[in-house]
């Protein structure tokens, strides 16, 4: 969306709420500070878990809070105070790993986005947001907004539904706001979930008119592919081999609208495959996801000059693959 000064507010990124009332310069700023900060932080954060420094991933993780409360990335903001609360009540380790690593994996991805958005023709950052990216950026706010209001943050979840409802404007925002502010938690918890429940449908709405659409999954574990399969089969039609070469060779007969490639494969690694598809006449500004186990900077970073347009860590889940292929396909 534009201000009437005709500035871009921002409005097109993934995961960014930005009330209209904040000026232009203000979030421009917060928005370079994040893109400059966050692939070492987030590094500092994987390295520090692993090597179970957790004073210093609670550090990092208020600073990742702060960056990301001041471009408005409410959802992940939430994700990531809830992550820390489990750090400080000392929770398993593995599960705490699990979180961790799919929150590092959408800073990666929220920083990607607004880098794009940074080097993008003006027309280009425009663009409003996509209906299918729109469903989805609600439903992760409104799953936020449950969390918070389970957790007791009443206040929070008040402030996010104000914001939610002027960025939108939806009726429904309105009800959910007066179920807060009259104490009726449960209702409200109740509520929230069915909003987002009628946004990851619509998303399945959207997603069922791309069934011509064409993905090509090459990962050199036969469970990942049939988990993508899984989480795919009846929106897009699914090609899914274990290796480079193979890809290559459905290549020759069929088109495909996305990629999606493992980075650490034999025989061909993700990123010398992305290199030949982006040299493959056709294919220079097909949509490229990685999904991987490695979300450290210097992969990121890697991963962007070999063309990929958006980073996935592995474990992820059914409805986070379909709406990141959704946002490109839909």
């Amino acid at each position: 969306m534009i201000s009437n000064d005709g500035k871009v507010y921002f409005r097109s990124i993934p995961g960014l709420m930005v009330p209209r009332a904040i000026k232009y310069e203000v979030i421009h700023t917060n928005i370079n500070k994040f893109i400059d900060l966050i692939p070492e932080l987030a590094e500092k954060l994987e390295n520090n878990f692993l090597n179970k420094r957790y004073e210093f991933v609670l550090k990092n993780m208020e600073l990742a809070l702060s960056l990301l409360r001041n471009v408005y990335a409410r959802w992940l903001e939430t994700e990531g105070s809830a992550i820390l609360r489990r750090i400080k009540n000392d929770d398993a380790a593995a599960v705490l790993w699990l979180r961790l690593k799919s929150f590092i994996s959408d800073l990666a991805s929220l920083s990607i986005e607004m880098q794009k958005a940074q080097n993008a023709e003006s027309e280009e950052a425009e663009e409003t947001v996509s209906e299918s990216e729109a469903h989805a950026d609600m439903a992760k706010n409104l799953s936020a907004v449950g969390e918070l209001i389970d957790g007791g943050e009443y206040e929070s979840a008040q402030s996010m539904i104000e914001e939610m409802e002027e960025y939108n404007q939806e009726v429904a925002f309105v009800e959910l706001l007066d179920l807060v502010m009259s104490k009726k938690y449960g209702e409200a918890e109740v509520l929230a979930c069915k909003l987002k429940e009628k946004h990851l449908e619509a998303i399945s709405q959207v997603s069922e008119a791309n069934q011509s659409k064409i993905i090509l999954a090459v990962d050199d574990r036969p469970e990942i592919l049939s988990f993508i399969s899984g989480a795919l089969k009846g929106h897009y039609k699914v090609f899914g081999v274990t290796g480079g070469k193979a890809a290559l060779k459905v290549m020759e007969s069929q088109s495909p609208d996305l990629f999606i490639l493992d980075i650490d494969m034999p025989e061909m690694d993700g990123y010398q495959l992305a290199g030949i598809v982006r040299s493959t006449a056709g294919h220079e500004l097909t949509p490229i996801i990685f999904l991987t186990g490695n979300s450290s900077r210097e992969h990121v970073l890697k991963a962007i000059k070999a063309g990929c347009n958006d980073f996935i860590v592995k474990p992820t889940s059914h409805d986070n693959l379909l709406v990141k292929v959704g946002k490109y396909l839909n």
